[in-house]
């Protein structure tokens, strides 16, 4: 199977799938697949809980289809914005990428709450959950939220991704 990351206007990633399921899933499909979305679970300050995208504005086709002509059919579809790393060259995601999409995948496709206990400024290794054995570094710790920011290298580029607390570990020194 491989993966493929599309771009969808931010908020919409629900209603894109909604359109896109008949095109990868129905009698009249143009390739067999699934569309997975991405998503974190939260807690307010209240303690109660909700879900948020984990990458806003991303969608991630899995499917054997290796002729990426087959895959323009979705680039028609409302709400549509372009497919990553650029719509001249439709390709699946590899190595960094495809670990840390994979590895959220292998426990589903939501994130728990994941609790931590270090500062900003260092250097982590995850070691339990979807991310278990990536490594970033911390910018900011929310302690009284129970919320963390750490920055990862991901689609050619640095991000930060928030995260609540779970099992995170300072990396060794080496």
């Amino acid at each position: 199977m491989s993966l493929y990351c599309i771009s969808v206007k931010t908020g919409l990633e629900e209603k894109f799938k909604e359109n896109v399921l008949p095109l990868v899933n129905g009698n009249n499909c143009a390739f067999q697949g699934f569309i997975h979305i991405l998503r974190k679970r939260m807690r307010l300050k209240n303690g109660k809980e909700y879900f948020d995208a984990f990458f806003p504005g991303y969608v991630f086709l899995e499917t054997e289809e290796c002729e990426a002509s087959k895959l323009y059919v979705l680039s028609g579809e409302k709400y549509f914005l372009r497919f990553l790393p650029s719509n001249s060259s439709v390709s699946p995601l590899v190595k960094g990428d495809l670990e840390i999409v994979s590895s959220i995948l292998r426990f589903g496709s939501t994130v728990g709450i994941v609790p931590v206990n270090f500062d900003a400024g260092d250097r982590v290794i995850i070691t339990d959950g979807p991310f278990k054995d990536f490594s970033g570094n911390v910018i900011a710790v929310n302690r009284r939220n129970k919320r963390l920011n750490i920055q990862i290298d991901f689609m050619n580029g640095v991000r930060v991704v928030g995260l609540c607390y779970e099992e995170v570990q300072k990396q060794p020194a080496k």
